[in-house]
């Protein structure tokens, strides 16, 4: 699936949640990232990245609650911190091993936002499905897998919170964290499909291995409302 294709998608989406609603409020967000991976169950360290994303969300007329949809881009995985030392010195060298998955995001969820001052200011929790397409991985080392390992589509769901802060009837900021772990492997290989090879030659399997993404994001946004009026005559 394109750039074009997910656009479309997310154009219906628009279409569906503005249907029944006072009106629909669309924005642009985006800002830290912070990557977890696990491989095999074992936790690697955190890998520090960006996203950005566009969203349309309902405004209901009387009810708190709302329906959105996200369109995102999310640059996922993690670090592993290593160590090595150089040829014939006694000097130790530190050096960052990261691996990411650039991916693109489709979320849609609901929302439930509460005023909490004479402004109009909102607190706000979400809860959405969120669909993952991988458009590019990358990492600084050999790692022992190939394209054909790699899960193009992965899927998990995004959950979060955060307030929203009105400059006008009609324009505003959010501040956002958002919590988004995968429920399927962006990474899979069975047990003996890849070897290492020790310094005396010898070759050791690599065991099954499966990575699994999770993502830790504080976005910062603007946001726009466009309220539909209905007069009778």
């Amino acid at each position: 699936m394109n750039m074009k294709k997910l656009l479309i998608v997310l154009s219906l989406i628009a279409f569906a949640l503005s249907m029944n609603a006072q009106g629909f409020a669309f924005g642009v967000k985006g800002g830290l990232t912070m990557g977890f991976q696990k491989w095999n169950g074992y936790e690697r360290s955190v890998l520090p990245r960006y996203n950005g994303s566009i969203y349309l969300e309902t405004v209901p007329a009387e009810k708190r609650f709302s329906l959105f949809g996200e369109l995102g881009y999310h640059i996922k995985g993690s670090r592993v911190k290593s160590f090595f030392r150089e040829i014939n010195t006694n000097q130790i060298s530190r050096r960052n091993i990261d691996t990411e998955f650039r991916n693109v995001s489709l979320v849609f969820g609901g929302k439930s936002a509460y005023p909490i001052s004479v402004n109009n200011t909102k607190l706000y929790y979400m809860f959405g499905i969120r669909g993952d397409y991988n458009v590019l991985y990358d990492g600084d080392f050999n790692l022992p897998f190939n394209d054909e390992d790699v899960n193009k589509f992965t899927y998990g769901f995004s959950v979060g919170g955060g307030v929203e802060i009105p400059f006008s009837r009609l324009i505003g900021m959010t501040v956002e964290a958002q919590l988004s772990p995968d429920v399927r492997a962006q990474v899979y290989y069975p047990a003996g499909k890849y070897n290492y090879t020790t310094s005396t030659g010898n070759l050791i399997p690599v065991g099954e291995t499966r990575v699994i993404n999770m993502a830790f994001e504080i976005t910062v946004g603007f946001r726009f409302l466009r309220v539909v009026e209905y007069i009778e005559e």
